[in-house]
C-alpha cells in the first residue's frame, strides 16, 4: 500500500513540475490526433474530453490555469479549429 501511495505522489509531483508549452504540447497532441475506439462500423474519439480539459486551463477562475500567454494562444487556436465559435 505504501508502494503505492509513494508512486501517487511521485505522479502529482511531476504534474506539479509540467510547463505550460509542456501542457499545451500534450493537449493539442491529443486533440489533433484522440484515442478511438470502433463499435460495429462506427468510430468514436474523445477529442471532446481533450477540449474539455483544454477549456478548463484557461478558465481564469481556475487555480491551475495556464499562465503563459503563448502557450495561451496556441491552445485557443487549436480549440477554435475544432470548435469553431
Amino acid at each position: 500500500m505504501a508502494e503505492i501511495e509513494k508512486h501517487i505522489q511521485d505522479e502529482d509531483e511531476i504534474n506539479k513540475r509540467a510547463t505550460n508549452e509542456e501542457v499545451v504540447t500534450f493537449l493539442i497532441g491529443h486533440i489533433d490526433k484522440p484515442c478511438e475506439v470502433r463499435v460495429g462500423e462506427k468510430i468514436y474519439n474523445i477529442r471532446d474530453f481533450y477540449i474539455r480539459e483544454a477549456e478548463r486551463l484557461l478558465d481564469p477562475n481556475n487555480e491551475k490555469r495556464l499562465t503563459d500567454s503563448k502557450q495561451i494562444e496556441r491552445l485557443e487556436k487549436k480549440i477554435r479549429e475544432y470548435k469553431p465559435l
